[in-house]
């Protein structure tokens, strides 16, 4: 439609006898539709505001939620600490034959190492560490489980007494390990671990060790001299990845101890703790600190060894769960 038909239609709506100024009507009709043009973001700035407020409201809400899960995750994670250093030790003056330090830090609030102590008769003691594969809560469930199946009532330590043996037989750590790995496959928990399993006999200073891919234990002699011992299997959990298919797997082996000589179990985070320079403290400062303090006590050795590691790392945290046992025979 013409401006010209527009501005008549205009005049006879208003009843005016003449067209006024041109200008004068253009004017009003853009007026009028920037009234109306403001009416319309009026009304969706009105709209927005709107939305913004009830998106303001919802984001306030899902914050206020998201801090009281994350204080409900960390009360459950400070929980599930407690729970795991309760399987520790819970002292050191745990015999009359022996005397023993140790030293767990993990690297996040719950960790994959774990270890412990069980004697299993008169003589015999079972020793155990062990690492899960990875870090946190699922590291610490399998850490669990295990610590749960190494008591005394489980059968995977001591095996049910008979009439002729009532006392039960000792499970060699061959057996027990063995018993681990069919218990543990890799399928079932998506984690594998490594272990050492010791039975120390502290009448004779015997130990029979089996090792499923842990780092090896050292003997400190009183006479000076440093031994490893080295028989060593697979981790446990990885039977579905191996190329034998060996029902026995894991080798025992044998060493003896005397008194005043110590054993040192632990696990590869001491080893692979590493400085701001990604230089890793390794087993050559590992063995030099243990040899420097070996006529000390095992407590302080313990100690010099983690003072050490913790200088060589400018206190830096650990990547790794940090664990480490010394036991003196007397």
């Amino acid at each position: 439609m013409e401006i010209n038909d527009l501005l008549k239609r205009y005049c006879e709506n208003f009843g005016l006898e003449k067209p006024p100024d041109s200008v004068l009507i253009n004017e009003i009709i853009e007026c009028r539709a920037k009234l109306k043009d403001s009416e319309v973001n009026n009304k969706l700035l009105e709209e927005l505001v709107f939305k913004y407020a009830n998106a303001e409201k919802k984001l306030k809400q899902l914050n206020r939620e998201l801090i009281w899960q994350q204080k409900r995750i960390q009360e459950d994670l400070v929980a599930a600490a407690d729970i795991q250093k309760s399987l520790l030790p819970q002292k050191t003056n745990i015999s009359e034959h022996l005397d023993v330090a140790w030293y767990f830090e993990p690297c996040d609030k719950i960790g994959g190492d774990i270890f412990n102590m069980t004697q299993l008769d008169n003589d015999h003691w079972a020793i155990y560490m062990l690492d899960v594969s990875g870090h946190g809560v699922p590291a610490a469930m399998v850490t669990v489980s295990v610590s749960q199946l190494m008591q005394l009532h489980t059968g995977f330590l001591i095996k049910e007494g008979t009439k002729s043996s009532p006392d039960g037989k000792i499970m060699s750590p061959a057996e027990v390990l063995n018993a681990l790995d069919q218990e543990f496959p890799f399928d079932r928990f998506n984690n594998f671990f490594t272990i050492n399993y010791f039975i120390l006999n502290t009448k004779t200073g015997v130990i029979k060790y089996a090792n499923a891919g842990h780092p090896k234990p050292v003997i400190l002699r009183t006479n000076g001299l440093f031994e490893q011992l080295t028989a060593s299997g697979p981790p446990i959990g990885t039977r579905d990845f191996r190329l034998t298919d060996d029902e026995i797997i894991f080798k025992e082996a044998q060493a003896r101890i005397y008194p005043g000589d110590k054993v040192i179990l632990y696990t590869d985070g001491l080893v692979e703790y590493h400085n701001q320079n990604y230089e890793f403290y390794g087993y050559n400062r590992f063995y030099d600190t243990m040899m420097e303090f070996k006529k000390t006590s095992v407590s302080d050795i313990v100690y010099k060894l983690i003072k050490s590691l913790k200088a060589f790392g400018n206190n830096a945290n650990p990547a790794d769960d940090i664990t480490l046992l010394a036991i003196e025979l007397k």
